[in-house]
């Protein structure tokens, strides 16, 4: 369990003229590295956040990588990664309250216009109001709301996608994720039946101890029939696939008439293949695109504000839906280490970087 450092906030709140920062001079990702620069002047409608925690993402890393988003949708270098974060507000912009100064707050990188990209690996950062959220909770630790955007926004708004259009069960792939494990504690306190397919009996165990039905491992030889067996019992109407490639079309075709299928990752480099004319014309499946970044603009500030603060008062509880394991904390000198190594802890939980402080030390044996 993370415990929060205590501070001096005359000292914190004093400003330098440069910081470090991760920047990334090319298209391509080759060109990355840390870097001393000014550090940024708010401006209209607009604060200065001390960064003090923040995490590496499956998409922090495709953008560190130069390989996230669309051809002629990505922002022109040089540019600063991280999506998201935990800070404190030590400056303000024209417009902007002077009362936010000194207020710990969750960060946010708009991302869906590309106008501008300066992310949060980084001593200091840029933000809109539009892209803070002051914690109602000042007490909280800056490691549990390093992560209230990526994965939780992106949780809560798939919940919306379930509600709205009234569907019965859930099928998730890469299962074994920290999105997706936030994804499956929220569908069993809802009561909402959730296929889990992983990689490996050791998730299947996993979640099996988390008190899961239904979950598959997509490696065992008799997967195929074990699918459609499950997906005729549960009757899946949605299904948000982070994979794609062989499995996401094997999926497709199984599920039922009139049933949604978002893509929201293609971990396996691969299409969607085998979309069928009578899956699509006559059993009315449909294809559909999630992305955090376009679906954001798309929610009420005060529908966004009301899911943050459902998220921050479920991390504060017990038998929390969307806390997140931390397994190891880096300084940003070592940004590239938390690169080459995130994957291969995804499954127990993230690695943070630590811009303006020591990293703590974690036990794993709390990891969940």
């Amino acid at each position: 369990v993370s415990t929060q450092s205590t501070w001096d906030l005359k000292r914190v709140m004093e400003i330098p003229k440069t910081m470090k920062a991760v920047v990334r001079k090319d298209e391509e990702g080759k060109n990355i590295s840390l870097e001393e620069i000014p550090v940024p002047v708010p401006k209209k409608d607009e604060v200065l956040v001390k960064v003090m925690a923040t995490p590496c993402n499956p998409s922090d890393y495709y953008w560190a990588k130069g390989e996230y988003g669309a051809p002629g949708m990505k922002p022109a270098p040089p540019i600063v990664p991280g999506l998201e974060g935990s800070g404190i507000v030590v400056g303000v912009g024209e417009g902007v309250s002077k009362d936010l100064i000194g207020k710990k707050v969750g960060i946010f990188c708009e991302t869906y216009e590309f106008k501008s990209y300066f992310g949060n690996w980084a001593q200091y950062t840029i933000k809109r109001l539009l892209d803070i959220y002051v914690l109602k909770n000042q007490a909280m630790s800056f490691e549990d709301t390093c992560s209230l955007f990526v994965n939780p926004m992106s949780v809560m708004l798939m919940w919306h996608i379930i509600e709205q259009d009234k569907h019965t069960g859930v099928i998730h792939t890469a299962a074994s994720s920290s999105l997706a494990k936030c994804l499956f504690r929220l569908c069993k306190k809802k009561g909402m039946p959730i296929i889990n397919i992983v990689r490996s009996a050791e998730h299947v165990k996993d979640y099996e101890a988390m008190g899961a039905v239904y979950t598959l491992n997509q490696n065992d030889p008799d997967f195929k029939a074990k699918l459609a067996a499950v997906i005729a019992k549960v009757k899946p109407s949605v299904c948000f696939d982070a994979v794609v490639g062989d499995l996401g079309g094997l999926i497709f075709k199984e599920l039922p008439p009139y049933s949604h299928y978002y893509i929201y990752g293609g971990l396996s480099g691969k299409p969607l293949p085998e979309v069928r004319v009578v899956d699509t014309l006559f059993a009315k499946k449909q294809v559909r695109g999630f992305w955090l970044s376009e679906q954001l603009p798309k929610v009420s500030r005060d529908r966004v504000l009301e899911d943050l603060d459902f998220i921050t008062a479920d991390i504060s509880s017990p038998n929390s839906c969307f806390k997140q394991a931390i397994v190891k904390e880096y300084k940003l000198e070592d940004f590239k280490t938390v690169m080459a190594e995130y994957a291969a802890v995804a499954a127990k939980g993230k690695l943070i970087m630590k811009p303006n402080n020591q990293p703590q030390i974690y036990n794993p044996t709390l990891i969940f």
